[in-house]
């Protein structure tokens, strides 16, 4: 799973470079073109496109039938029957292609949301960072304290705050300046690293980083994951989330990214001969 990350960092890097120093609107219509631009081919194959012009040809038939005999109850509980009964046929052809469109949709999404989800630090904000332990019953208590370093262009603010009998460690740090810092963590064990940034451009970002594993790599394609044999089981750090600001409205960039997807779908559907 770590190399399957690895060509799509690689590839999502690569397409969202253009898109770093500028508004995140416009790397969310790109991508959102893109979404479009694969999501409808994958519809027009998979679904029975005449199916759908003839179910929906019935639909509409039914409408004007509606508007037609307003004064004839029998004909208007009847169209409004067939409406209902079209309308299943219409999502029954539309299930198996929504199936495959499932795959590189969520593949878009959660290489999207690494990026514009949470923005990184600037210089003078601050961040709290987590550390939680995996087996923390089976370490002494000083095997369950950890000592947090970090690199210059950092600096820690408050002392260790430890929860729940040192199963979860917190502290605060601060952004003095730009650039990629490094976090250290020091267990009975290992040190784990981790990396800060402090920019004011849209890049990919790792809030969380997890055990190995095929589900927490998938999901969380951001940054590696925990090395092996470390009683560490996660590490967090609370990056500020991201705004997307839509004509004075700050919206979520995934309902945004919807929106926009949904609008290039409906442009392209002509070139595309596409019957959604």
């Amino acid at each position: 799973m770590n190399f399957i990350n690895i060509i799509l960092n690689s590839f999502f890097d690569i397409f969202f470079y253009p898109f770093r120093s500028v508004d995140s609107i416009y790397g969310l219509c790109a991508i959102s073109l893109l979404t479009s631009i694969i999501a409808l081919p994958i519809f027009k194959y998979t679904s029975n496109q005449e199916g759908i012009k003839r179910v929906k040809a019935r639909i509409m038939g039914h409408i004007l039938e509606l508007r037609l005999f307003k004064d004839d109850i029998r004909i208007i509980l009847s169209a409004q029957k067939n409406i209902l009964k079209f309308n299943m046929i219409y999502l029954r052809y539309t299930l198996k292609p929504l199936i495959f469109m499932m795959i590189p949709m969520v593949v878009i999404i959660i290489h999207t949301a690494v990026r514009y989800e949470y923005r990184p630090l600037h210089p003078g904000e601050s961040a709290i960072v987590k550390v939680k332990l995996q087996n923390p019953n089976e370490l002494s208590i000083k095997d369950r304290e950890i000592v947090l370093t970090v690199s210059e262009g950092l600096s820690i603010e408050t002392p260790p705050l430890r929860i729940d009998r040192g199963k979860e460690t917190y502290w605060r740090v601060r952004a003095e300046r730009e650039g990629i810092f490094k976090l250290g963590f020091q267990t009975h064990d290992i040190v784990v690293g981790k990396r800060v940034l402090v920019s004011g451009e849209v890049t990919r970002l790792s809030s969380e980083t997890l055990k190995s594993g095929i589900v927490n790599s998938f999901f969380n394609p951001g940054g590696p994951s925990l090395p092996e044999g470390t009683a560490l089981e996660s590490v967090l750090v609370t990056y500020p989330h991201a705004k997307i600001n839509f004509f004075g409205w700050n919206i979520h960039w995934l309902i945004l990214f919807f929106i926009l997807t949904l609008g290039f779908g409906f442009i392209l559907m002509k070139p595309f001969n596409v019957r959604l």
